[in-house]
Parts: structure tokens; C-alpha cells; sequence
């Protein structure tokens, strides 16, 4: 088995007997607990017995068909996703095994949609540069953004992943900086979105504008890279520009969805309907299951043309069916409403750890999504991982190693600070006891670091 963004040489994955809740059980009796919630995928924990009685369930009757025929779950969590996502429900939905192919979903619906609406709505398109190029094509993506692995989501993620790529990555992705408010790339205070939109308009402009430009593709939430929220009034403008100019919003809320920050959908928040909203690993629950949904302004534009995009486990009954469950858990049983407060209460404890150990730069994000951002000098913001750094040795790394080892608590090692993404279904005792052991790791790197 190749282990993914890792050299080979000593892998040794660690064997599983069997999980629970917040909890994964090793065959050599260890209980870890999985605070980055299986890679953002197991919001409601392991082995949920509503989502595992439906999982049984389905395979009774078909686990997998082609999108050639149509299954109950399949059609069912389609109409749901449909009504449950921002905006009209006349939407269409396309299925896909991994946020990568969901992202490659998006991105070819979006020139699609441009191409059908400059070619064959011709008299509707006000073009506000020569047509150099036959329609618009390039996708604004921004810095700090992670998207998948395949070629087009590598390509559109401001990553370090994707260099891993270069210098063959997918031409026509231009990057706009990232909204931090800890660390503006411009501005400061309340300026800081301003200044940020300002040149993001200013991209836009210079890069062909609605004759070259297809969509803005951005994360409500920046995952991967520091779990950095979107500032408030920063989604609104972005939706804003995307209006003036003609241009498609794209939301990834591959790693926000289905409740993770307090709201079904991160976009919420803001009260901005995307065009195309992509989500994926907690949808499936336990199987491997993402989804693009189309606004009903692109999806009409493939009802008389092709949309050039497909996978042959597109739709997989199996999973529709886990979906469909793990959403009913979410909205009918109560989970989704007590992610803000034990949001809430999470972020209580970290500010106070935060007040307590100098290292702590920087305490952010939202519901159940949560960062700590270390620093090696609290005055000067000075960074303990920078982006070139990701797989270099830091005090990150030894945070992660403490923990996992010495506290049983399981949580990246290549994050730009300290990830605190539990399973939704965490309880208050599991905080307290999950804040302790983060203590004790902070102390640690105070001591380290001389502060």
C-alpha cells in the first residue's frame, strides 16, 4: 500500500481492531481518540447504528448501478441536496467518489457553461474585451487553498501540494491572495477586506474579464491551510463581483459541509448562493461518496448540451443510501443543532489556553472547525511553519508525535498549526479531557521555543 503525500520507507500503519464513536481501538489495546475526525469524514463518528442499519439495508437490495438506471437513494439524496443547498431547488446534481472529482466536476461545468452561453446564447453574451479566445476559460482560485489531488484540483489549489505538480499543471488558473484577517496580505483592520476585493476585481480586469474569466473558486472555510474563516463581508463581495462581471461562483465546502462549522453548509453563514457548490467526505458517512451541485442557471445550460464529464461509480447506491441516513441524523436528531454550542464551549477552552501559553498566535474558526496557530514570537507574528516548510520537521510536528503518543490522541502532523476537528458527536468531558492533553503539549513548546 502506498502512503499518501509520504515517502514509503518505514510505513508502518498502525492495525486496526475495531472503532466507536470518537474512538478508533488498535488490535494492541490502545483507544486513540481521532481528533481530525478521519480526515473531516466521520462527522458523526465511527459506526453511527442509524447509518450502519442503512448501509445493511441497501446492500440487500443493490449496492451499485450505472447512471444508465436510477436507484431509490441515488434520486432521493439528489432532490435533497437540491433543496438543501442555497437557492432555487431546481438544481441538478452530479456524483463522484472523491472532493477532487467533484472539484474537476465543477471546474468543467463552469468553462461549459461559459462556452454554452457564448456560442449559443451569443446575442445574450456582452463581451467587454476582443474575443481573443473563443470563450471564457480561466478560473480564479487563491493562495492557501487545497482542492484535490487529480490534475485540474491540483492545479487550482494555492498549495504546496501542487508544486508537487508544476511545471505540468492545467493551464488557465490564476490566483487572487487569501482573506486572513490574522495575516492580511494587504490592509489592516477593517480595510483589509476592501483591499483584498479591490484586487480581486483588480485580477479579474486584467485577466479578460467575463470575455476570459469562467468562475471564482474559493473555500467558505480555508481547510488544509489553517482553517482560516472567511472575514465578515468578504463572500458577499466576492458574490458581488461575480455578478458584475458575469462570472460563476464556485464553493468548495468539501471539509465544511454537512454541519461541520454550526450550519449544514459554511456558505450559510454568509447568506451567498454559489452557482456551483461542491461537497464530499462526510456526505458519504462511511463510504466514499462527493457531490456538484449546479444551480438551476447552469444546469439548464445542459439540457440541450452535453455536459463532457463522467465516472462509472457516478451515483453509487450504496452510498446515497449512507448519505441519506448520516443527514437524517444531522437534522432530525439534534447533532447539527449542538455543534454551536459545543462549538462555543471548544473555543472557550482554547482561548483560555491560548491566554496561557505565548506560543499560541492566533485562536480561529467556526462550530466544530478549530486552529491554533503557533508562533515562535507572539509580537512579531513570526511563523513556526511557513509554506515552503510543510514537510519539514517543526515544533508542529513534535505537538502531533506528543500527543499521539503519550496522550493517545490522534492529529496531523503537516498543518500549519494545532487541528482541533473533532467528530460532531463529541461530548463536553471529551473537550475537557482533549484541552488538558493540548495543555500539556503547549507547555512543552513554550519551554522549546524559550518563551
Amino acid at each position: 500500500m502506498m502512503q499518501c503525500w509520504s515517502s514509503q520507507q518505514g510505513y508502518a500503519p498502525i492495525a486496526v481492531d475495531h472503532v466507536e464513536g470518537c474512538w478508533i481501538h488498535t488490535s494492541d489495546g490502545r483507544k486513540i481518540f481521532d481528533l481530525r475526525s478521519a480526515h473531516e469524514c466521520i462527522n458523526l463518528g465511527f459506526n453511527h447504528p442509524k447509518v450502519i442499519a442503512a448501509l445493511k439495508s441497501q446492500l440487500d437490495r443493490v449496492a451499485y448501478v450505472t447512471d444508465d438506471f436510477a436507484t431509490e437513494p441515488t434520486g432521493l439524496l439528489a432532490r435533497k441536496l437540491a433543496a438543501l443547498t442555497p437557492g432555487s431547488p431546481n438544481k441538478r446534481v452530479y456524483f463522484a467518489q472523491s472532493g477532487a472529482a467533484a472539484v474537476e466536476a465543477a471546474i468543467k461545468g463552469a468553462r461549459l457553461h461559459q462556452y454554452n452561453r457564448m456560442f449559443h446564447d451569443r446575442g445574450l453574451h456582452q463581451a467587454d474585451a476582443p474575443s481573443q479566445y473563443p470563450y471564457p476559460y480561466k478560473i480564479i482560485s487563491r493562495y492557501k487553498s487545497w482542492h484535490g489531488a487529480t490534475s485540474g484540483a491540483a492545479s487550482v489549489s494555492g498549495d504546496p501540494r501542487r508544486w508537487f505538480q508544476e511545471p505540468l499543471t492545467v493551464p488557465g488558473v490564476v490566483f487572487a491572495p487569501e482573506a486572513n484577517a490574522y495575516r492580511p496580505p494587504f490592509g489592516s483592520g477593517d480595510s483589509m477586506v476592501d483591499e483584498n476585493l479591490r484586487y480581486l476585481e483588480y485580477i479579474i480586469e486584467n485577466e479578460g474579464g467575463s470575455n476570459k474569466v469562467a468562475a471564482v473558486l474559493v473555500e467558505p472555510v480555508v481547510g488544509s491551510n489553517g482553517i482560516i474563516p472567511a472575514p465578515p463581508r468578504y463572500l458577499e463581495g466576492v458574490r458581488r463581483l461575480c455578478d458584475q462581471w458575469g462570472l460563476l461562483m464556485i464553493v468548495d465546502e468539501t471539509m465544511t459541509g454537512m454541519g461541520r462549522t454550526g450550519r449544514l453548509f459554511a456558505i450559510e453563514h454568509s447568506g451567498v448562493e454559489p452557482d456551483i457548490l461542491i461537497m464530499g467526505k462526510a456526505l458519504g458517512a462511511y463510504c466514499p461518496l462527493t457531490a456538484t451541485v449546479f444551480s438551476e442557471k447552469v444546469s439548464r445550460s445542459f439540457d440541450d448540451h452535453l455536459f463532457g464529464h463522467g465516472q462509472s461509480y457516478s451515483g453509487h447506491a450504496l452510498g446515497c443510501a449512507g448519505a441519506l441516513a448520516a443527514l437524517e441524523v444531522l437534522l432530525e436528531d439534534g447533532v447539527l443543532e449542538a455543534v454551536d454550542e459545543k462549538g462555543s464551549y471548544l473555543e472557550e477552552r482554547l482561548q483560555n489556553l491560548a491566554a496561557k501559553h505565548p506560543c499560541v498566535g492566533d485562536v480561529r474558526g467556526l462550530g466544530l472547525f478549530y486552529t491554533m496557530e503557533l508562533v515562535a514570537d507572539p509580537q512579531t507574528r513570526q511563523p513556526l511553519r511557513k509554506s515552503t516548510e510543510k514537510y519539514s520537521p517543526t515544533v508542529i510536528a513534535e505537538v502531533s508525535r506528543f500527543l499521539f503518543e503519550e496522550r493517545n490522541i490522534y492529529v496531523p502532523s503537516d498543518k500549519f498549526g494545532v487541528w482541533v476537528v473533532p467528530p460532531l458527536v463529541v461530548t463536553h468531558s471529551e473537550i475537557d479531557w482533549i484541552t488538558e492533553a493540548i495543555d500539556e503539549a503547549l507547555l512543552r513548546v513554550d519551554q522549546q521555543l524559550g518563551l
